[in-house]
């Protein structure tokens, strides 16, 4: 009777602690959410609040900042995708560098959907209202925000910074291709747009957001196609993401007219750009990267980007990293 006691209290206590394990686990998210009201960064990883102004909300910025900042310090901004998970995004950055001294700031804004709510809000940028009637001004724009965000940590930071380099996963590279064609004096150095489910081809003929031609409400911005093109961009494409798309990524009525998958939506995206761009006769910084990934990590939660597409845009920022597999 006592062996049963004690093997019973045994088994007993080790769920528990397995129970206690998990939760745990499951907290640290929301830890660290809850946390997300200062201004402050601090050494290692945690979240700031911004605070904008132009329209009295808050964005989450869930960080990296190393233990030293100098004036080699880098910073890298990651877009997150239609989940609105920055956490995740900044911690899948984390995992390039935690066994190399790479001296950046990782920045992962979160645009929720309660202050960004839509395709609009995020994914165009917030520069229309939802109806995509209404011009807002720029200081509303998701666009800008990116701006101030550097701004704010350059100054917290003291850094002497001139430009940074973006990444954008999914929805989040909807938000980067966009971002520099509606925003080119940016202070972008390089971006990195992967695995996009939908494409504005800088094209007077297309309808937006498809396009650049608006027949209805206010007209867009204007855009500089000379400086845009300028632009360093990498389009990154998973050559296993050639299944097909179900209606609910087709937005708009022009998204499945760029092909029926992402890897077909991304090469018609790249041949019309460059078509355009040849046109002009304008010079194209933007080039076209195929790799052997896909667009998620299958049975995750929430689902996250293929590790393969983050080592592939880190090669693009920073050339001499050491042991990180692109092919």
């Amino acid at each position: 009777m006592k062996r049963f006691v004690a093997l019973t209290t045994k088994i007993f206590l080790l769920f528990y602690f397995v129970y206690l394990a998990q939760v745990s686990q499951a907290d640290s998210p929301k830890i660290e959410q809850e946390n997300c009201h200062s201004r402050l960064l601090t050494k290692g990883e945690g979240c700031f609040l911004y605070q904008v102004k132009a329209q009295k909300l808050s964005i989450p910025v869930y960080y990296f900042l190393p233990s030293k900042v100098d004036s080699n310090t880098q910073i890298v901004f990651a877009m997150h995708g239609e989940k609105r998970n920055a956490r995740d995004y900044r911690n899948d950055w984390r995992k390039i560098y935690s066994d190399r001294q790479t001296n950046l700031i990782l920045l992962a804004p979160e645009f929720t959907q309660n202050n960004f709510p839509g395709y609009a809000s995020y994914n165009l940028g917030n520069i229309f209202t939802k109806s995509l009637a209404q011009l807002k001004s720029q200081d509303q724009w998701a666009f800008s925000d990116i701006e101030n965000i550097f701004d704010f940590v350059k100054k917290r930071e003291k850094l002497q910074l001139s430009t940074y380099y973006i990444y954008g996963h999914s929805a989040g590279a909807q938000f980067v291709h966009r971002m520099i064609i509606f925003m080119p004096h940016a202070r972008i150095r390089k971006a990195v747009a992967a695995e996009a489910g939908s494409y504005t081809i800088p094209d007077k003929y297309m309808e937006y957001p498809c396009g650049l031609r608006k027949e209805t409400g206010n007209q867009l911005p204007p855009v500089e196609l000379k400086t845009v093109f300028s632009t360093p961009m990498t389009i990154i494409l998973g050559t296993k993401d050639n299944k097909s798309l179900s209606d609910e990524h087709d937005t708009y009525s022009c998204d499945a007219k760029q092909g029926s998958n992402r890897l077909n939506r991304g090469e018609y995206f790249y041949t019309q750009v460059k078509r355009i761009a040849n046109s002009r006769k304008e010079n194209l910084s933007w080039i076209l990267k195929q790799v052997t990934a896909a667009h998620i990590v299958a049975h995750t939660n929430p689902p996250i980007e293929d590790p393969m597409l983050v080592s592939c845009a880190a090669l693009e920022f920073f050339p001499n990293l050491k042991g990180i597999n692109c092919n």
